[in-house]
């Protein structure tokens, strides 16, 4: 094939199927292991990929033990328009506990974490692939209730978006307890008290909210 070929279907499917593998490999291995004793050997080996396969995809270990994560819980997703910041909140993180209540999952997101302060290349893998994407959604619905007068215009987003996402960590890594509804709601309540403007907000139609899985 040359370079100005097109993959044919088989060759796409196959190479669909080997990414596949080596995900699932990984993330049982991260599981199991964890992050510092995973070995891109054993990845190739349980995936039955080469290893030329798995350098070839991905630049780092890091870079693929978060692609891994990603193929588990999945991408990050816009928050839903209600007409309110506070219930569009309120929507959101019980999706995302949801899935952080997952057992493995949970083993596999605490394992990255704690290796992530000793590493940087896992580090940055972890701010692009997992917090990044998850910052720019919050971030659109803060602005959206500070458009609407829900919100102070001059507070820091990012500070109330650590604020939630700490309270998160602490429970799961710290506490080791579930995230239940109860928990979200009241760290929305809390979180947003601090930031809500005295005038009254504009109220605008809602979009439809889909369901978050």
């Amino acid at each position: 094939m040359t370079l100005t070929d097109k993959p044919s279907r088989d060759e796409v499917s196959r190479s669909a199927r080997a990414r596949s593998a080596i995900l699932r490999a990984t993330a049982d291995l991260l599981d199991r292991v964890g992050f510092a004793a995973m070995t891109i050997e054993d990845v190739a080996t349980q995936a039955g990929a080469g290893k030329a396969t798995v350098y070839r995809r991905w630049p780092s270990k890091g870079a693929l033990a978060m692609d891994a994560i990603m193929a588990e819980i999945g991408g990050a997703t816009p928050f839903p328009d209600t007409g309110s910041v506070v219930e569009d909140f309120r929507v959101q993180l019980p999706a995302a506990a949801r899935v952080f209540n997952r057992p493995r999952v949970r083993r596999m997101f605490i394992g990255v974490i704690f290796e992530a302060q000793d590493n940087p290349e896992l580090r940055e893998a972890f701010i692009v692939r997992y917090m990044n994407p998850r910052r720019v959604h919050a971030r659109e619905a803060i602005r959206r209730g500070i458009a609407r007068g829900e919100l102070r215009p001059n507070f820091d987003d990012d500070v109330l978006f650590d604020q939630i996402l700490g309270a998160f960590y602490v429970r799961m890594l710290v506490i080791g307890s579930a995230l239940d509804q109860r928990f979200t709601d009241e760290l929305v309540s809390q979180v947003f008290t601090g930031v809500q403007s005295d005038v009254r907000p504009t109220r605008t139609k809602p979009s439809s909210v889909r369901k978050r899985t």
